[in-house]
Parts: C-alpha cells; sequence; structure tokens
C-alpha cells in the first residue's frame, strides 16, 4: 500500500525504528511534495541528521533525559480531554458559512471533515485553511462556498494519529505540521478528540520536573526566540492582515500604532471566526475595529524567561504566541507554542535510547 507514490511500510518501518508504533495517515487533498518533506524529515531521526538544529543541547546531556522518557514511554490517550468522543465533525457539502459558526460556538480551530456518502473522513478544515481560502477569493459569496471546496485549498495534510501512539510522534506531527490540532482516532477508526499544542504544554507543565535543570535555563539561552515577526498597523485592513497570514505561512500578526509602532494587540487566524454571511463585508474593515485592541492585555514574555515560566503562560493564558518588546513596548522578537514544540523534538532526537 502507498500513498502518493509513498510505500506505508517504509514509513511505518522508518517510525518505528525510532521507538515510534502505530502511525495513521489519510491524505485527502494535493499536498503531496508537503508529506514528502514530512517524511524525508521523518527519515532523517533515524540516520541522526541533525545538522540544522541551532538549540543549545548537548547530546547525552541526561538533564533532558526525564522529558524524553515521558515523551517516549507516554502514550496520546492519557493526554486526552475529558470530552473526548464528543468531537465536533462537519459535512463535507456543508457552507463556509456554517463551518465558521461551528468553529465559533465550539470555540475551536478545526474541525474534522466528514464525507457523509462514503461515510468517511476526508480532512480537517482549519481557521489557518479559511484564512488561505479567503485570501485567495475575498468576496462576498465566500460564505456559501462548500466546505469540500475549501479543502481543495488547505495548507495541511490531513494527518491523524491513533490513541495509543507515542506522544513523541504526536511532537513530530506538530512540529512538521502547521495546524494547531491533530485529529486523534480510536482503535475503530473514529475521531475521539483533536489535540492542541496546548494540550502537550499543559501535560509538560503537569510534569515539569521531568524537564530538569533545563526547565530553568532562560528561552534566549535556548534560542527558541524568532530572528524575525510579522507586523501590521492598526489602521489596516482584516484582508490584509489575511494576506500577510498567508504569505507568512504564520498564525499571529503583531498589531501596532501606526504613528508610534508601539505593540497594541494581536492578530490570529481564530479571529476570522467570526465571519458570517452577514458580516463577511468586515473583511474590509480597519482592524481597529475588527479585534478590540488593548495593549495591557497582551501577554508579554522576556528573552531572560525561564523555559518553565513561558510553558506556563502559554497554557495559562491559552495564548498561541508571547511577544517580546524593547523598553519602548515596540515588538522586537516572539516565542510560539511551535518554537517549544521543536525544542522537544530535538531533545527527543537527541538523546539515546535508555534499555
Amino acid at each position: 500500500m502507498t500513498f502518493y507514490g509513498i510505500n506505508i511500510n517504509t514509513i511505518i518501518q522508518t517510525l518505528t525504528a525510532i521507538g515510534i508504533g502505530g502511525l495513521a495517515i489519510y491524505l485527502t487533498n494535493q499536498h503531496t511534495q508537503a508529506m514528502r518533506d514530512l517524511y524525508k524529515k521523518s527519515k532523517n531521526l533515524t540516520s541522526g541528521n541533525n545538522n540544522n538544529n541551532n538549540y543549545n543541547n548537548n547530546s547525552g546531556d541526561q538533564s533532558s533525559q526525564g522529558i524524553v522518557d515521558l515523551f517516549r514511554n507516554t502514550l496520546i490517550e492519557f493526554i486526552l480531554s475529558d470530552e473526548t468522543n464528543n468531537v465536533v465533525t462537519i459535512d463535507s457539502q456543508a457552507t463556509l458559512d456554517y463551518a465558521l459558526m461551528s468553529l465559533n460556538e465550539n470555540n475551536v480551530s478545526s474541525l474534522p471533515v466528514v464525507d457523509l456518502e462514503h461515510k468517511k473522513y476526508i480532512g480537517t478544515l482549519s481557521i489557518v485553511d479559511i484564512a488561505a481560502y479567503v485570501g485567495k477569493f475575498p468576496n462576498q459569496d465566500t460564505p456559501n462556498t462548500l466546505v469540500s471546496e475549501v479543502l481543495k485549498y488547505n495548507r495541511e495534510p490531513f494527518v491523524p494519529l491513533y490513541v495509543n501512539s507515542s506522544i513523541q510522534l504526536l511532537i513530530h506531527i506538530m512540529t512538521h505540521v502547521n495546524n494547531c490540532q491533530v485529529p486523534i482516532m480510536s482503535q475503530n477508526g473514529i475521531v475521539v478528540d483533536m489535540v492542541s499544542r496546548r494540550s502537550l504544554l499543559k501535560f509538560v507543565h503537569e510534569n515539569i520536573e521531568c524537564l530538569g535543570s533545563k526547565s530553568n535555563n532562560t528561552v534566549k539561552s535556548l534560542d527558541l526566540l524568532s530572528n524575525t515577526i510579522s507586523t501590521i498597523d492598526s489602521n489596516q485592513k482584516v484582508i490584509d492582515a489575511i494576506n500577510i497570514l498567508n504569505r507568512d505561512h504564520i498564525t499571529e500578526l503583531a498589531v501596532i500604532d501606526p504613528e508610534t509602532s508601539k505593540l497594541v494587540g494581536s492578530f490570529s487566524a481564530s479571529d476570522l471566526r467570526k465571519l458570517s454571511t452577514y458580516t463577511f463585508n468586515r473583511c474590509y474593515e480597519p482592524i481597529s475595529k475588527f479585534i478590540n485592541l488593548d495593549s495591557d492585555a497582551v501577554i508579554l514574555a522576556s528573552p531572560n524567561s525561564s523555559l518553565r515560566l513561558v510553558i506556563k503562560k502559554f497554557v495559562e493564558n491559552d495564548c498561541e504566541i508571547l511577544w517580546i518588546t524593547d523598553a519602548s513596548m515596540k515588538p522586537v522578537s516572539s516565542i510560539t507554542q511551535i518554537s517549544i514544540m521543536k525544542y522537544f523534538l530535538h531533545a527527543i532526537t537527541e538523546q539515546p535510547i535508555q534499555n
């Protein structure tokens, strides 16, 4: 059996070689190259090809062994939410307007898409996918588009995992797939949960002592700070923000005052959930009218913040990004949840398996 020309047994053998089992991959869109790249990165894990990693975590550093063991030996089922088995799905023939309403009402960022006629999952519709589609077709009729049509433009493949997969594999997927939620399937092939990066960070926060001395290292010393950030003036239009999100393949923008360049808020792809057939023209409103801008509500961090503190902030504030500003409140860098995932992945691949 193959997917996009790649033998599934080869993939399973590759992943098993690094101590990961139980992978379910269902490819339902045209992301051939993206998944080949993901496969290559998976293959690199077994060959020890970590030349592109910049994190300051020396191979064999026992201070990371606790968290590595935790990731390798814990199954995904142990971090599932209390609402497991109550996952909200959406029909592929539903409209984008209905999808936005479902995302907003259930306060989620993605929905598994079901082909009711053939009784199977065909993908995941995320707010990132919606942003990509709206950026391409910013017209009044866009909310009436069928979900199946929007899926043709989504940026990420449908990559579910089983409940008995290891958290190590979950981290690998969360690092290489931009969607912030991963579908989790039961042994019967039913999506029972959508696990977010925040869920994983909450698990780490509850077991923070497993990080050892690394938990007290600064995010700067661990190379977790972004080199560049994307900003937008508060008087620019929402559609401009959408286009920047798509151009830079990100989910968060620093909103700045056009006169002072000070950070006044954060624009997220999740903010698009409030759009509908009746409010779609709000795409052409200034950002300052579309979202509530409050500089005091922006979650900040410092280059000298410890990894322990940063993880705590992500969990307690349920945010995707922590902004870093200079003394005049101008944004200069950031820390993202995905940068933490990359740090964890590096720790896993650098550590030898303990027998």
